[in-house]
């Protein structure tokens, strides 16, 4: 009996390419803004090396190599950021989008899983955690009072476990007083540091092995493994 072939991930350039396609479907004006802007950069650069470098063959060479670096590096910039906000805006409303944060999160310092330690499978009211340098972040979408209410009591459960470790919570929403899904990122990485590499591993850990509740689902409506933010999104 022939072995399934396992699924592999799609490579750094297909992923680029997956962005635009779907920027261009929900910006279409983003990508040419983007390419213009990187043509202006290099007009722009090209120029003042012309003129520093008083009409120097050399000197306008590395003036030049050094422009196309530049507007390709600030095109590729420009489309990647434009691609996570739409990313984000496209899925403001799905239940699960706090995942795309948590994938984004995950990709250096910060530990966890981008499916929800605890979720109420009749309002779809979820919480997912990470743990990073700021110590434990809890995020929750869903109903306001409902969902923080589910904030608090997971927060406690981390807190008898994790004794000593700064808890923060976040309740994402649109509205409702809460932190827009596009500012969720940022908010959790301008938190100040409280633990080093070591302690974030050991923590993890700790939380893992009290996680009897892996395996839940993501609710049907967004693929958040395909439609990711980018690794160089900031």
């Amino acid at each position: 009996m022939a072995k399934d072939k396992k699924e592999k991930a799609p490579g750094l350039f297909a992923q680029f390419r997956e962005g635009v396609t779907f920027l261009r479907a929900e910006n279409p004006k983003a990508v040419p803004v983007s390419i213009s802007l990187g043509i202006a950069i290099f007009f722009a650069l090209s120029l003042i090396g012309f003129i520093m470098s008083g009409g120097f063959i050399i000197g306008i060479a590395l003036w030049i190599v050094l422009a196309v670096a530049t507007a390709y590096l600030s095109t590729l910039l420009l489309i990647t950021r434009a691609t996570n906000r739409a990313v984000y805006k496209k899925y403001s409303s799905e239940p699960g989008r706090l995942s795309l944060v948590v994938g984004s999160l995950t990709r250096r310092t910060f530990k966890g899983s981008n499916q929800p330690v605890a979720i109420n499978p009749r309002t779809k009211d979820m919480i997912f955690r990470v743990v990073g340098p700021a110590g434990v972040i809890l995020m929750g979408e869903g109903a306001p009072t409902s969902t923080k209410a589910m904030l608090e009591d997971e927060r406690r459960k981390v807190q008898r476990m994790a004794t000593g470790v700064t808890v923060t919570t976040f309740y994402c929403s649109e509205t409702d007083g809460g932190v827009p899904l596009l500012q969720m990122d940022k908010k959790v990485r301008a938190l100040k540091r409280t633990m080093n590499k070591q302690e974030i591993f050991a923590v993890q850990n700790r939380l893992a092995a009290m996680d009897v509740r892996s395996g839940l689902p993501i609710p049907k409506g967004m693929d958040p493994m395909k439609m990711r933010p980018s690794k160089k999104m900031r």
